[in-house]
């Protein structure tokens, strides 16, 4: 593939599948940017110092603003929090 599907990936959530779908996306070579939004410092370091990420949020707003792709990788009644 010669150009990425995406220019802006947006993850909320970083758990098993998110981190499982960005190193996909990052593998593949399927976005720009992939940024992701958690409640967690940990995790959003641990995703950078791996390559899945380029920035990471606690607001989840700020991180989908200007997103091609938003995936919402959390448990099924967090989602209605967000």
């Amino acid at each position: 593939m010669s150009q990425p599907l995406f220019k802006k990936v947006a993850f909320i959530g970083l758990g098993l599948i998110g981190s499982s779908l960005a190193r996909v996306i990052v593998a593949e070579k399927l976005a720009t940017t992939i940024v992701a939004s958690t409640r967690s410092q940990k995790t959003l370091e641990d995703a950078k110092s791996l390559g899945l990420i380029q920035e990471g949020f606690y607001d989840p707003v700020e991180a989908v603003k200007g997103a091609d792709l938003v995936v919402l990788a959390l448990p099924v009644r967090a989602t209605q929090k967000v």
